[in-house]
């Protein structure tokens, strides 16, 4: 009986050691704070607001709302894929500190939590959905892409017309100014003309004057 007693009480203090360790190591961890990666997903804020309404949200809306928040998850990912390569590379050169990276691997496991709760989600409105979500996302943001592209090449257009009307305006302006100076300049000229005439012309008197005397 006492051969199984000591160790059943050096057991269960080693177990209670563990445990009292655990606690304090995650207690002390959790306060060094980690920048987030990406800013408030304010896409999976309104899903949970809409889901958690006390008035009946319409199921479309639901599903409206959860179809942005999977391509914000989307949106990440694809964010999230393309830096990897570069700041693993940067970790290699030592160009880049540990914090960084656990920040980026905080970031990438949230976001593959975050696309594992939009499928879940997606599943209780229509079975199988949560697979083809994101193909549906992603089109959308690619569709959103090619709006937007489109639109700024109509607000470039509409800047380098303004530039060329402004620059034609200029030219004219300084066209306009350059005949109003010539214009000027051959008055002047005419004006010293008809003076040195009338000065020959009194000079020409004077000497026939004398002429005279």
């Amino acid at each position: 009986m006492n051969s199984l007693l000591l160790p059943a009480i050096y057991l269960g203090g080693c177990v209670t050691a563990m445990s009292i360790f655990s606690h304090f190591y995650r207690k002390f961890t959790g306060l060094k704070q980690i920048d987030p990666w990406f800013p408030e997903n304010e896409a999976k804020e309104e899903y949970i607001t809409l889901l958690n309404c006390e008035t009946s949200v319409p199921e479309h809306h639901l599903r409206a709302s959860l179809l942005r928040r999977a391509m914000e998850g989307v949106r990440r990912l694809v964010q999230v894929q393309q830096e990897k390569p570069a700041l693993q590379q940067l970790m290699r050169m030592g160009s880049v500190g540990d914090d960084l990276w656990t920040e980026f691997t905080v970031a990438e496991q949230e976001i593959m939590n975050e696309l594992q709760a939009i499928a879940t989600e997606a599943n209780t409105y229509k079975e199988g959905w949560g697979q083809t979500i994101f193909s549906t996302a992603a089109q959308m943001l690619e569709h959103e892409k090619q709006k937007n592209l489109q639109k700024e090449m109509v607000q470039l257009r509409a800047t380098e017309e303004k530039k060329r009307l402004a620059q034609e305006k200029r030219e004219q302006q300084d066209r306009q100014q350059q005949q109003e100076r010539d214009a000027e300049r051959r008055q002047k000229e005419m004006e010293k003309a008809q003076q040195d005439l009338l000065k020959m012309e009194e000079n020409e008197k004077k000497q026939k004057t004398k002429g005279k005397k």
